[in-house]
């Protein structure tokens, strides 16, 4: 049976330890583009671009490229390790099957 992909969430990865509030996050393909990690007054975490204007991790991936993500948005942003959003969150995903 196969296991049905869970959907992605920045808030989820924060919750888990994968990245922390306040932590930039750099495009992929030009490491000058930036990010930070930012709690929403909603409660869910979203990124910022200027302190003030919180985005989906899609909306940024999309303003970086100038148009719509050619794959998941989360492979276009990735951590000062050098670990994508997404290798992060199917991390995750194997640790709980291990388990």
């Amino acid at each position: 049976m196969a296991k049905k992909s869970k959907k992605f969430d920045l808030t989820h990865l924060v919750h888990a330890g994968y990245v922390k509030e306040g932590q930039p996050l750099y495009f992929v393909s030009d490491p000058s583009k930036t990010c930070v990690v930012t709690k929403h007054p909603s409660g869910e975490y979203k990124v910022s671009t200027d302190g003030k204007q919180l985005v989906t991790v899609h909306a940024f991936a999309q303003t970086c490229l100038g148009t719509e993500p050619p794959d998941h948005a989360s492979k276009w942003l990735r951590t000062a390790e050098n670990k994508t959003l997404y290798e992060l969150w199917h991390a995750e995903e194997e640790e709980s099957l291990a388990a």
